[in-house]
């Protein structure tokens, strides 16, 4: 085992130096990468719920978010501030991982007692492909990633005191009402405070109580909506079927976690730093693997769940870091390694190909295009139906909140009542809306409610096409205020 000795005297020194670089040069670059990078669709139920929230409702009680309900509220107070678009729900997982970037490299220069470990630590963070691609939209990994990896340091702390192990159960909780995975983690950290004396373990339950509390409340107030929002409808969206399929399908994700070249390193590095390392090393790791499970027991399971995994296999593996940086050869080869597998996964879609089809449906040139067409063409009262939520929200329009990206899998497997409980349209309610003419503008990309177009084509006109979107407008002859 380890032997951690006193902090020397250069790294308290430079603890300043330290988080205030990362930070920075984080939210430089992935500030600007925010600024240009395609969306992601899932965005868009993370837009219209933070809009939501800012105007009085209630997650699962007023609409459909099929998240934790905590990071709509946060949305909400960056939205007062910056107003309703990307660049607010951005801000937080730019912000979030700046903070843990710097988090990240005081505490493994701390740990490793040299500055160019926290460095590498924080370098290796924010360079991962993931990190790329997923903590640079708005999404609930960045802050998640904060608020749990947050905890566990102050858990694994030399001597943490009581009032710190409250602060982390804190944390720990405020992670999990962002996303329910995190509950996995939240246990391990309990059991490791307990461990060894039942009254540390208290203390971190006591700690996270207040944090917990919220959500009990809004589960309270409708069970069913809750568990449809956060189990239920995930279980219903599915369409993979059968345990052959399913099992291959979980094999196939497990199998790109590990074996995809930053991925494989950073296990590598984790493995070999619990073996060289203390009780710090043994606690990420167990949480990381138990996060993992709980990844892997959802269907469908994703590589991009992998973004969750790495800060804490980065804490596992920082003995192993600081003993690479000691072989410079070695140090070399693994960072060739690492930047050649970020240069493959970035690499320009071949056009043609399905994957430039589904980068131009969501590129920032085509969002941005539909959603000033659709401000042109309305008064701020008119309504839009869009088949993805964030169009309504990014051209600052009322949509229709029963209706979006993921809700149709599931609705159609609901009945009438529980479509109207749990607030999700089925084709034939969004039929009903098309042939009603209330919409002045309707957004489907080009394989998106094929069924529903000779609906539109009875009301509605082809205003404008952008690449794979098309915008539809109401006809005069269908009566209202057509502007």
């Amino acid at each position: 085992m380890q032997v951690i000795e006193p902090q020397s005297p250069f790294i308290r020194r430079s603890s300043a130096l330290l988080i205030v670089c990362p930070i920075f040069a984080v939210t430089a670059v992935f500030g600007l990468i925010a600024e240009h990078h395609g969306i992601n669709p899932d965005e868009g139920f993370y837009l219209a719920a933070g809009s939501a929230v800012g105007s009085g409702l209630k997650p699962y009680v007023d609409f459909f978010f099929p998240q934790m309900p905590y990071l709509p509220y946060l949305e909400a107070a960056f939205m007062a501030v910056y107003g309703i678009g990307l660049h607010a729900g951005r801000h937080i997982s730019v912000g979030s991982t700046a903070m843990l970037a710097g988090v990240l490299a005081v505490r493994s220069a701390e740990h490793a007692r040299r500055a160019e470990v926290g460095v590498a630590v924080a370098l290796l963070y924010a360079t991962h492909v993931l990190s790329l691609n997923y903590l640079t939209v708005l999404k609930t990994y960045g802050i998640a990633n904060l608020l749990i990896v947050s905890a566990l340091l102050l858990v694994v702390r030399e001597k943490s005191s009581l009032g710190r192990l409250a602060l982390a159960g804190l944390l720990a909780a405020l992670a999990v009402g962002v996303r329910l995975p995190m509950l996995a983690v939240l246990a391990v950290l309990c059991l490791w405070c307990a461990r060894a004396d039942w009254k540390r373990g208290a203390v971190f339950a006591a700690g996270a109580l207040p944090a917990l509390l919220p959500v009990a409340l809004l589960a309270i107030s409708d069970p069913q909506a809750f568990w449809f929002n956060n189990v239920g409808f995930h279980d219903l969206r599915r369409e993979i079927v059968g345990v052959g399929p399913i099992l291959a399908q979980k094999a196939g994700v497990l199998a790109r976690w590990v074996l995809v070249p930053q991925n494989l390193i950073l296990w590598c590095l984790a493995i070999v730093g619990w073996l060289r390392g203390s009780r710090r090393e043994s606690c990420a790791l167990l949480a990381a693997v138990a996060l993992g499970a709980m990844y892997l027991y959802a269907t469908p399971t994703y590589l991009e769940y992998m973004v969750q995994l790495m800060p804490l296999l980065l804490i596992a593996g920082t003995p192993a870091i600081a003993l690479l940086l000691e072989r410079r050869s070695m140090a070399f080869a693994v960072a060739t390694i690492w930047f050649i597998g970020l240069a493959v996964a970035l690499r320009p879609a071949g056009a043609g190909s399905e994957r430039a089809e589904k980068l131009e449906l969501w590129s920032r040139t085509t969002v941005d295009s539909v959603a000033r067409h659709l401000q042109d063409n309305s008064e701020p009262t008119d309504t839009v139906l869009s088949w993805w939520e964030g169009y309504p929200i990014l051209a600052m329009r009322p949509g229709y909140k029963e209706v979006g990206f993921w809700q149709s899998n599931a609705a159609k497997k609901l009945s009438t009542e529980d479509r109207q409980r749990y607030h999700v349209a089925a084709t034939d309610d969004v039929r009903k809306i098309i042939e009603s003419g209330a919409p002045r503008l309707i957004v489907a990309a080009d394989d998106e409610w094929v069924d529903l177009r000779p609906a539109i084509a009875r009301r509605y006109r082809l205003s404008q096409t952008f690449g794979p979107v098309q915008v539809f407008i109401r006809q005069p002859s269908t009566g209202g205020s057509d502007g």
